[in-house]
């Protein structure tokens, strides 16, 4: 942002503030204005001792709510003095926006405690499990874990805050707290994990309260060994499951109960909370541990391992132990890969972690500062095939089932880090909309920067502070992740080139290495930011080449050098080759787009690159190209309106450029003709239902055209005739091939024969 913008928004702040003194009142324009400073305080103020815990920010909102209400309603300047017409109505209306604000604000918490985490679906090895086993124990895990629901019902009142339910009913709530505690302290392994996969743990870490006084910090750190008559319920709880049970618990029960101490939060009980946390992390080992750290960052929200670790543990000396047992494990595992024992061969993880950044990579900016640079494509559009490389990258080239595996997809996002997940939130929704809709592979985390590094690049144009707090989050997640290699995906218009750079310089070769970086070209490369200590372009352009920084145009450009380094499978390749051509079409352009034509032949120049490689290096078939629209068969009558000839009926089974699917219904336009709406059979909303697509009539002729044309190929065994030119030797070198492997397979039947 430039000085003379800053300069206009101060005054515009300042005419707003005088303006409303004037009109208003001074007493009333004060008092919100004080409100308004509290709140930024309140939002910039993370960490502070005094939001240690959730009911501290409670009474913060409740007081500010008090407090504004008061001025609102009984201030002589307000405009909504009631108070000084009926005291008592404005005393009213007083305790009637406070307890709102009060209940709203334990609301949006109580949404957040009763979500479940975001894992995979279990497996057919685990289903099957399940259903074999005794139908007695199986009847005695639902009973127990029925019982303990109802218990946390009684817990949880819906309206009224469980601080104020113990004070009339605090012998029946000392009684099922007990009952809860002892029922997991008596069943089995196999119940207790069923009971915390499928109880509301963070609602019940919540709910128990800790009425004995606080102790010393000494005494938090002599022992965990303490008497129960010397502990509250909620520490009780949480001891037995993580210090005295710990054992019993498989890995996604530990996952379940660290996120649960993440929601209390983890400050709530301190120093006690973060020993909890180290001995849950310690008593894991060898894959176990893997999967734990992997699927802490699946759950698709902020509390994530990388703030588990570096944010929610403040004690150094705790956060080193975590760190230092996380490195000694990854050794363990480096060394069966190294070995090929048969426990690294029954791993079900990858071997590398996908990192990425968001604007201009994921999508499209649109141009739209601070955000990026890119106005070549409609603002938030995914660029095409992105989504598919990241999946093959982490893939990797293993042609297994993918379904088993957990994901490794990190962004590494420019945006600022604000109170809460206010700034992720956004983010996590888009992530889970793509995952639902099966064009996202797996649900990622989100590393993000903070509001220093932001001030600076809006403020002074400075990229350097981004690029180092992208390497610098770069090097505390390898710290987390040892036992994994990395590959970056980002855009050089923030500085994505620099902080490849400098995770190149400080990846270590041992293990945890940037094995390379893709960057997509948004701005002519010689503007890339190339930091301070490179003086032209030449010399950041020999130090990129050395880190393994590559410029590519679109991401099957990318997959191309990544099949070429092993990264991917040719299968793979292809993939991202026809995804990319599916990914164009379902974007969004305005019908007098001149874009979409300059992009669709960039797009069909990298598909031709792809078709070469396919059929000549890897004997693949190739992929069809993105082509442009047919003229619509339409004509004019006098009076202005439009006919169409051959219509197609609603309830018809279509093909169409993004997938198969049924004609509902058609109408014309005047600027584009017969648009059909088609329910796609392989695109699903949020809701799993079908989703619908308006599709001009040329595509869906041309699709219905093209199958034609290769039903009629299939019985005449003759080729047509290549669409361009400049595809007939690649189309020609896959008829050929094809024909060489079906004569060498009837060779060798008819040799078996003999």
């Amino acid at each position: 942002m430039s000085p003379s913008r800053i300069l206009l928004l101060l005054t515009l702040m300042l005419v707003g503030l005088v303006t409303l003194f004037q009109q208003i009142g001074v007493l009333f324009g004060t008092s919100c204005l004080f409100s308004l400073v509290l709140v930024v305080v309140f939002l910039t103020s993370e960490g502070s001792p005094l939001l240690f815990a959730q009911e501290a920010e409670n009474r913060f909102w409740t007081v500010v709510a008090t407090l504004l209400s008061s001025v609102v309603f009984f201030a002589e300047d307000s405009p909504l003095r009631i108070g000084h017409k009926s005291p008592l109505m404005g005393a009213i209306a007083v305790a009637v926006f406070t307890c709102w604000i009060s209940w709203y604000d334990r609301w949006l918490r109580r949404r957040r405690l009763v979500r479940a985490p975001h894992f995979a679906k279990p497996s057919s090895t685990e289903n099957l499990r399940t259903l074999a086993a005794d139908p007695a124990e199986l009847d005695a895990s639902i009973e127990a874990l029925a019982k303990v629901d109802e218990a946390v019902a009684r817990l949880d009142h819906y309206f009224i805050p469980s601080t104020i339910t113990r004070l009339w009913r605090r012998r029946e709530t000392a009684r099922v707290e007990r009952f809860i505690i002892e029922t997991l302290q008596d069943c089995g392994a196999d119940d207790l994990n069923m009971i915390l996969r499928r109880v509301k743990l963070g609602l019940l870490v919540y709910k128990l309260k800790d009425s004995e006084p606080m102790k010393s910090w000494a005494d938090y750190a002599a022992s965990f060994l303490f008497s129960p008559s010397t502990k509250g319920a909620r520490t009780e709880l949480v001891d037995l499951l993580a210090v005295q049970r710990v054992a019993d618990l498989n890995v996604r029960s530990r996952v379940v109960l660290l996120d649960a101490l993440q929601q209390m939060p983890l400050s709530a009980c301190p120093r006690r909370g973060e020993l909890w946390v180290r001995n849950v992390m310690l008593w894991t080992r060898g894959d176990e541990l893997t999967e734990l750290k992997t699927l802490c960052d699946l759950k698709g929200d902020v509390h994530s391992l990388h703030k588990l670790v570096y944010q929610d543990i403040r004690e150094s000396s705790i956060r080193t132990d975590i760190l230092k047992h996380v490195q000694r494990e990854a050794s363990v595992q480096s060394a069966h890969r190294l070995l090929r024992t048969r426990k690294s061969a029954r791993s079900n993880r990858g071997s590398r972690k996908v990192l990425s950044d968001l604007d201009d990579t994921l999508l499209c900016s649109g141009g739209h500062y601070p955000a990026g640079l890119d106005k070549r494509w409609p603002r938030k559009a995914i660029y095409p095939g992105v989504l598919a490389f990241y999946r093959e990258l982490d893939l990797g080239t293993d042609e297994g089932d993918f379904r088993s595996r957990l994901g490794n997809l990190v962004f590494l996002s420019a945006r600022p880090h604000v109170f809460s997940d206010l700034a992720e939130r956004s983010s996590y929704a888009k992530f889970a909309h793509l995952l639902q809709a099966k064009r996202l592979h797996t649900m990622p985390t989100l590393l993000t920067g903070d509001l220093k590094t932001g001030g600076e690049m809006m403020l002074r144009g400075d990229m350097e502070p981004l690029a180092q707090k992208k390497a610098q989050n770069f090097l505390e997640f390898q710290a987390l992740y040892p036992e994994f290699d990395f590959i970056f995906v980002g855009d050089n218009g923030q500085g994505d080139a620099r902080a490849a750079e400098l995770m190149a310089a400080a990846s270590s070769p041992r293990g945890g290495r940037l094995e390379r970086a893709y960057i997509h070209v948004v701005q002519p490369i010689d503007r890339t930011h190339r930091g301070r200590h490179h003086s032209d372009p030449e010399s950041a352009r020999e130090a990129w080449d050395k880190a393994g920084v590559v410029f590519v145009e679109t991401f099957v450009d990318a997959a191309l050098d990544a099949c070429s380094r092993k990264f991917i499978s040719p299968l793979g390749l292809r993939r991202v080759g026809v995804a990319a051509k599916k990914d164009f079409e379902v974007i969004q352009w305005s019908p007098d787009d001149r874009r979409k034509d300059m992009r669709r032949q960039e797009l069909d120049d990298a598909l031709r690159r792809l078709n070469r490689a396919l059929v000549v290096d890897y004997g693949l078939d190739a992929v069809p190209l993105c082509e442009a629209c047919a003229p619509l068969s339409v004509r004019k009558k006098k009076s202005g309106s439009v006919q169409v000839e051959g219509t197609i009926e609603p309830g018809r089974a279509v093909s169409t450029p993004i997938g198969p699917g049924i004609v509902l219904s058609s109408r014309t336009s005047k600027d584009i003709g017969l648009v059909y709406e088609v329910a796609l059979d392989e695109w699903r909303l949020c809701d799993r239902n079908p989703a619908r697509a308006y599709i001009p009539s040329s595509q869906i002729v041309y699709e219905q055209s093209r199958r034609k044309a290769l039903e009629a190929f299939r019985s005449s065994k003759q080729e047509p005739a290549p669409t361009s030119a400049s595809d007939a030797d690649w189309m020609a070198l896959s008829e050929v091939r094809r024909r060489t492997d079906s004569a060498g397979s009837l060779g060798e039947a008819a040799g078996r024969a003999q």
